[in-house]
C-alpha cells in the first residue's frame, strides 16, 4: 500500500512516498532521484508516518543537498538505478555500493566503464537467450552488442541481432522484454497484430513496455 504525498524541504517541495509494509521496523530512504521513501508496518497510519517524518527534516535536506548536483547525466544508471560515482583506491576496477559505484581510476574512465557494462549485459543477455530461444524456438545466427544512437536492438533479415549497449542501464524486467521483442522478430519482421499477439504469449502486455520505453527511454540511450 503506498500513498504519495507533497512536503516542503529546504523551502522546495517535494514528492514524498509513504510505503506500508508487513514489518515491525520504520525505515526512510533519500534516493539519488531526489525521491523520498518512508516504510511503515501496516500497524501505523500514514498520518502518523507523516508526523514521525518531522524529526527527520534536517537528515533529508542534507541528503537532498549531496544528490542536487548531480542531475542524471553525471550520475550513472545500472540496471534502472541512478548510483552517483566516486573514484577510491580498491583492487578492482568497479564495485557497487548502496548508493555509489566506485572507480579505482580516473584514467580511461568511459573506457573502463563501457567495458564493465558490456561484461555486465551480456551475461544478463545470455541468460534471457538461453530461456527465450528455447521456448519460442528460434535461434539467431549471431548476436552483436554495440552502442545504438536509436534502438535499443535490431534484428536483421541475416538472422542477426544487435542489441544496443545501454540496456544495461535499464530495468531488468526492460530488457527481458527487449530480448523477446528482437527474437520475435525472426518470426515476424514487422510490427503487426500477429507480431504482438505472438510476443504476448511470452511477456504479459508487452505494449506496456514499448509505452514506458517511450516515456523513460531517453534516460538511458
Amino acid at each position: 500500500m503506498r500513498k504519495k504525498y507533497k512536503i516542503t524541504i529546504g523551502n522546495k517541495e517535494r514528492e514524498l512516498y509513504i510505503i506500508k509494509k508487513k514489518k515491525k521496523n520504520i525505515s526512510l530512504q533519500v534516493r539519488p532521484s531526489m525521491e523520498i521513501i518512508l516504510n511503515i508496518p501496516m500497524r501505523i497510519s500514514y498520518s502518523y508516518g507523516l508526523k514521525l517524518l518531522e524529526d527527520k527534516y534536517a537528515w533529508i535536506e542534507e541528503k537532498l543537498e549531496k544528490y542536487s548536483a548531480v542531475d542524471d547525466n553525471s550520475g550513472i544508471y545500472y540496471l534502472g538505478k541512478l548510483y552517483l560515482w566516486k573514484i577510491e583506491k580498491s583492487k578492482i576496477p568497479i564495485k557497487i555500493e548502496e548508493e555509489n559505484i566506485i572507480f579505482n581510476t580516473s584514467k580511461d574512465f568511459n573506457s573502463v566503464l563501457n567495458h564493465w557494462y558490456h561484461q555486465k549485459i551480456k551475461r544478463i543477455l545470455e541468460t534471457y537467450l538461453e530461456k527465450y530461444t528455447k521456448l519460442m524456438e528460434l535461434y539467431p545466427k549471431k548476436i552483436k552488442i554495440k552502442p545504438l544512437k536509436s534502438a535499443w536492438g535490431i534484428c536483421y533479415s541475416s538472422g542477426t541481432i544487435t542489441f544496443n549497449l545501454n540496456l544495461i542501464k535499464m530495468p531488468l524486467n526492460v530488457i527481458e522484454y527487449l530480448v523477446v521483442h528482437e527474437l520475435g522478430h525472426l518470426k515476424h519482421p514487422n510490427h503487426s497484430k500477429e507480431y504482438w499477439e505472438y510476443i504476448e504469449k511470452y511477456i504479459e502486455d508487452p505494449k506496456s513496455y514499448r509505452r514506458w520505453l517511450r516515456k523513460n527511454g531517453y534516460k538511458y540511450i
